[in-house]
């Protein structure tokens, strides 16, 4: 039997899917933005971590969820002698980017939508961050 689906439709259920996905264990859907920190506490410029409620919660659960990181990082990168120029234009050309943490979120996305999900999650980032970006990092740190 086939089914039809509009893509309008499909893009709902993605969204729902991603809102889900990123939701803290009490299913409340809001996404908190943090400064990113360097190893000695201080605020990087232009960089910034999103967590959910977890974060917060008494079981101290403090994964952060994605990154978002401008120009303005990579320039303090390049003038601190943390990257090199070849690093600091290939970072800059697609800056600002976003780094989504989750490789188990990742993989479900990958999964069920293939790349269908990335145009929605970029959507659905705009809307809960208030922030855009240019390039989507796949790579996970944990």
């Amino acid at each position: 039997m086939k089914y039809l689906i509009t893509e309008s439709k499909l893009n709902s259920v993605i969204y729902e899917f991603i809102d889900q996905a990123f939701a803290s264990e009490d299913g409340n859907t809001e996404i908190h933005e943090l400064p990113t920190l360097d190893a000695n506490g201080d605020e990087l410029v232009d960089s910034y971590d999103f967590v959910n409620n977890d974060y917060y919660s008494v079981s101290g659960v403090d994964d952060y969820l994605f990154a978002w990181t401008g120009e303005e990082y990579y320039k303090s990168l390049l003038k601190d002698g943390h990257v090199g120029k070849y690093e600091f234009e290939r970072f800059t050309s697609q800056a600002p980017l976003v780094d989504i943490y989750d490789t188990d979120v990742l993989n479900k996305l990958n999964g069920y939508f293939g790349d269908t999900w990335k145009p929605v999650f970029k959507e659905w980032f705009k809307h809960k961050t208030g922030m855009d970006y240019k390039t989507l990092y796949e790579v996970s740190y944990q």
